[in-house]
C-alpha cells in the first residue's frame, strides 16, 4: 500500500513546488514591472521561445515562396487561356466589322448622293466617249425603255456630268458640261451669288453674268442654282479656279474647274 501511494505523493509535492515557484515568480515579476525594472526571467523565456518561432516562420516563408509559383502559374495559365479565347473572338468580330465598313463605304461612295428625297437614279454604263471630236459628248447604254428622256440630268458621285441631248432606241447621247453648247444655272455656295456656267470645249467652265461687286474667290464651291428648269438645285458643279475683273465690260471673268474627272468616267447615273 505504501508503495502505491508513493508516486502519487511525489507528483503532488512536485505540483506544489511548481505552484509555489510560479507564485513567487509572478509576484517577483509584478514587483519588477511596478518598479520599472526589467524582468530577466521573462525576457529569457521570450528569447528562448522566439528563436524557434522565428526559424519556423522563416522556413514557412521560404517554402511558401518556393511553392507559390505553382498556384500562381495555374491562375496565370487559366487567365492566358481566357485572354487568348477573348482575343480570337475580338479578332473575328473586328474582321467582320471591317468588311461591313468597307461595304458601307463603297455604297456611300457610289450611291450616297442618291439619298435626296423624291429622286430616282438609273445607273448607266458608258458605251463611247466623244464619238465626234468636235463635241464633248458621250453615249450611255440606257434609252427610253429605261425611263430616259431628253434633258434628263446625268451625274456621278462627284457631281454633274451633263444632260441627255438625244435618246435612241438602245442608247442615249449625253452633252457634257464642258461642251460649247452646254449651259447650267450656277450659284457660289458660300456667297450665294448666281450666274450661268457654260462650256467651251476646254477643261474648265466659264461663269458668266457676275458683276464686279460679286463676292467670288478662288476655291469657292459652285453648285447648280435650280434656275432654268433642267438641273435641280444643289448639285455639285466644281470649284472656282480663276477670278479676274473685266474692265471693258464691267464684270468678272470667272473660271470653274468641274468636280467630275471626265477622262476617267466608266459609269454614270441618270436622274430621269
Amino acid at each position: 500500500m505504501r508503495t502505491d501511494r508513493a508516486p502519487g505523493a511525489r507528483r503532488l509535492w512536485v505540483a506544489l513546488i511548481f505552484l509555489v515557484l510560479g507564485t513567487v515568480a509572478g509576484v517577483w515579476h509584478n514587483r519588477r514591472v511596478d518598479s520599472g525594472k526589467p524582468d530577466y526571467i521573462a525576457g529569457s523565456v521570450r528569447f528562448i521561445v522566439s528563436v524557434p518561432a522565428r526559424a519556423f516562420r522563416g522556413v514557412s516563408g521560404w517554402i511558401g515562396n518556393q511553392t507559390e509559383w505553382i498556384g500562381r502559374g495555374r491562375r496565370l495559365a487559366a487567365e492566358n487561356r481566357d485572354l487568348r479565347d477573348r482575343v480570337a473572338v475580338l479578332e473575328g468580330e473586328n474582321n467582320q466589322l471591317k468588311e461591313a465598313q468597307i461595304d458601307l463605304d463603297r455604297l456611300r461612295s457610289d450611291l450616297g448622293f442618291a439619298g435626296a428625297p423624291q429622286r430616282k437614279y438609273i445607273a448607266a454604263d458608258i458605251m463611247d466617249m466623244k464619238p465626234d471630236p468636235k463635241f464633248d459628248t458621250m453615249v450611255i447604254g440606257r434609252s427610253a425603255s429605261d425611263g430616259i428622256k431628253p434633258d434628263s440630268v446625268v451625274v456621278t458621285r462627284d457631281g454633274v456630268v451633263g444632260r441627255v441631248s438625244e435618246v435612241d432606241p438602245g442608247s442615249s447621247v449625253v452633252l457634257m458640261l464642258t461642251d460649247q453648247k452646254s449651259g447650267v444655272g450656277a450659284r457660289i455656295q458660300r456667297s450665294r451669288a448666281f450666274a450661268v456656267c457654260e462650256g467651251d470645249n476646254s477643261s474648265t467652265l466659264s461663269m458668266l453674268g457676275l458683276p464686279n461687286t460679286a463676292d467670288v474667290r478662288v476655291g469657292d464651291v459652285v453648285v447648280t442654282s435650280g434656275l432654268g428648269g433642267v438641273f435641280p438645285g444643289g448639285l455639285l458643279l466644281g470649284t472656282v479656279s480663276e477670278v479676274r475683273h473685266d474692265a471693258a465690260n464691267g464684270g468678272m471673268i470667272v473660271r470653274v474647274k468641274p468636280q467630275v474627272a471626265f477622262d476617267k468616267l466608266e459609269q454614270v447615273y441618270v436622274i430621269p
